[in-house]
């Protein structure tokens, strides 16, 4: 990520950050948020595999991801039992399995269907953790955790573009994306650790109103942050190597597709929601 990307992220995410952790979870707005960025990312995912040759079921798999996304929504605010939440999971995933059967080669349905149920997979799937972070807690207080992970992956890529740019001399994955340096992590790893104790300051020791974060946690999350969204980095781009394509899309300035901005808090969000259930409850 170069220097205009990040300076844009950091704007786009120093206003609609604040704005959405102020939006009570009964307003529709939160859930509609949630739906435009799985659906857009969705539509972008299978955008690249199509252009790499994989012919997906671009509406079913985006239908059904943001059913997905939708019933997570409602699992969280009390709505909908954890049970009916994973069949429903389930019923996504199997109902595009039954779309082979509208392929006369069903080599090519079975290549329609594995492409759709990883797109679902990798953006609905992925994504339904940050409404989880989103919603977690106080409802009466949603996204502060949602707050917390995309200000320590936005400030860890400008740790990892400060240190990459000025001292990156050993890659990465340089074969995947040879921007990307050992260095660069280790001031991803820098910044996100120093966001994390400043926020632990500023929030006396909590992540949200009902959930602590001490300071030895949030140390280890502030070294993990940046591995695991430079894993989400690399997962991207490895898909767009592979078909060819610089960006998912050209939809935000500067900055691409809505798939290149949330890469890596498609997995740093999973590992947050995990770590506060496993440590933090």
């Amino acid at each position: 990520m170069d220097k205009k990307r990040i300076l844009i992220a950091l704007s786009i995410a120093a206003v609609l950050i604040p704005a959405f952790s102020l939006v009570p979870c009964s307003w529709p707005i939160g859930l509609v948020g949630m739906l435009l960025f799985a659906g857009v990312g969705t539509w972008e995912f299978f955008g690249l595999l199509n252009a790499g040759g994989v012919k997906t079921s671009t509406k079913w798999g985006i239908g059904s991801g943001l059913v997905f996304v939708a019933a997570t929504w409602f699992h969280m605010t009390g709505h909908l039992s954890n049970s009916l939440l994973w069949c429903i999971l389930l019923l996504v995933i199997v109902s595009n399995f039954f779309r082979i059967l509208a392929y006369t080669d069903l080599r090519k349905g079975l290549d329609s269907c594995m492409g759709t149920i990883l797109g679902v997979v990798y953006v609905p799937l992925l994504w339904s953790f940050v409404v989880r972070l989103f919603l977690c807690g106080d409802l009466s207080k949603p996204g502060w955790a949602a707050f917390y992970v995309i200000l320590c992956m936005k400030l860890a890529d400008s740790g990892g573009y400060f240190f990459g740019t000025r001292f990156g001399k050993h890659k990465l994955a340089p074969t995947i994306s040879p921007k990307k340096s050992w260095e660069g992590l280790l001031g991803g790893i820098v910044f996100c650790v120093a966001v994390n104790v400043l926020w632990v300051f500023i929030s006396k020791g909590k992540l949200n109103s009902t959930i602590p974060l001490p300071i030895g946690h949030a140390l280890v999350l502030g070294v993990l942050f940046p591995i695991v969204g430079t894993l989400g980095d690399l997962v991207e781009s490895l898909f767009k190597r592979a078909v060819d394509v610089k960006d998912s899309n050209t939809m935000v300035y500067g900055l691409g597709g809505i798939l290149d901005m949330v890469d890596s808090i498609l997995f740093a969000a999973p590992m947050l929601y995990i770590y506060i259930e496993l440590f933090l409850k």
